[in-house]
């Protein structure tokens, strides 16, 4: 299916899951080399860029974080907890001076959202003036790159709560939720990693593009949105590695604490436990025990040795 926008003179051509035809037909209709209509047809899974003569080749492969649980669920961690899946998309661009093509598989939230606010020139509002398509390409970005930063930020306002129930003794239930944020963001890293070589391939270039000198400030600054991306994602790995290194040492600290009162309740009781095994021994005589009042006898002595224990391991500030 092709969607076709158009703004002044510049065309921007939406594909999404294009059929063979149709992509045919726009290699013709453009001069696009047949390797390019391949492109379209596939998913190449890593981003990359290509020069032209008359167009610019650029494939994104892009993070989305997607939710996996049902509305109502527990938002705080836990069984039945949100959870959150990287999935990867591509978008393919192919730009000219008077056209933009983009072809995806599947939905992106961001472009259908460019789209919307594409038809009623909102994207234009601050700069009414437009002169070819890398404009289209340049407001296009940023939109997904915002897309990527709320995501990002997102992920980050989940590692503070989970700080918050960290603290508030739920260790046990921040292991799952830690590990799976660990997992998006090693996801997100995998995945724009190969966009710094796509921008720094075009600011390399940015002197003889095809839109002129002056776009080359228009492609640093997309670099540079990707840089805010790189470090939002480094600033969230550090941030998680330190909640990972204190939720493990309040965990190992609860266990050792839990070993060391099941330790002590042993050795308080283990006198009494001994001296009763003791009085249990079968044989001809055994004292105490075949006196009127042996057992009460037995049992005041069981209690006054676990006392003794008790005080003997207070004294000794073991507990």
């Amino acid at each position: 299916m092709i969607s076709t926008h158009s703004y002044r003179g510049v065309v921007w051509l939406d594909l999404e899951s294009p059929s063979d035809d149709e992509i045919l037909g726009l290699v013709k209709r453009y001069g696009l080399h047949p390797l390019v209509g391949e492109e379209l047809k596939r998913s190449s899974a890593l981003a990359k860029i290509d020069f032209y003569k008359d167009y610019i080749l650029v494939v994104l492969t892009l993070p989305v974080r997607v939710r996996q649980n049902p509305k109502g669920a527990d938002v705080r961690g836990g069984a039945g907890a949100v959870t959150h899946e990287i999935v990867d998309r591509e978008i393919d661009f192919v730009i000219g001076k008077s056209f933009l093509i983009t072809a995806r598989t599947e939905t992106i939230e961001q472009l259908e959202y460019f789209g919307k606010i594409f038809e009623t020139n909102a994207i234009l509002a601050k700069d009414e003036k437009i002169d070819h398509a890398g404009f289209l390409f340049y407001y296009m970005v940023k939109r997904i790159y915002a897309g990527m930063v709320e995501d990002l930020e997102n992920i980050r306002d989940s590692l503070i709560a989970a700080e918050t129930r960290i603290y508030e003794g739920d260790e046990r239930k921040m292991v799952q939720v830690l590990s799976a944020l660990s997992r998006e963001l090693i996801d997100i890293k995998q995945t724009v990693r190969i966009h710094r070589e796509v921008w720094d391939e075009m600011v390399r270039h940015a002197d003889k593009n095809l839109f002129g000198g002056d776009f080359g400030s228009y492609i640093h600054d997309m670099r540079d949105e990707f840089n805010v991306i790189h470090e939002l994602i480094v600033n969230a790995r550090e941030l998680l590695t330190d909640l990972r290194e204190t939720n493990d040492s309040l965990l190992s600290t609860k266990q050792n604490e839990t070993i060391k009162m099941l330790t002590l309740i042993t050795v308080i009781f283990y006198p009494a436990t001994f001296i009763a095994a003791a009085f249990t021994v079968p044989a001809d005589y055994v004292p105490i025990i075949e006196s009127q009042n042996g057992w009460a006898i037995l049992m005041v002595i069981m209690v006054l040795v676990t006392v003794g224990v008790w005080w003997y391991v207070k004294k000794r500030r073991w507990v």
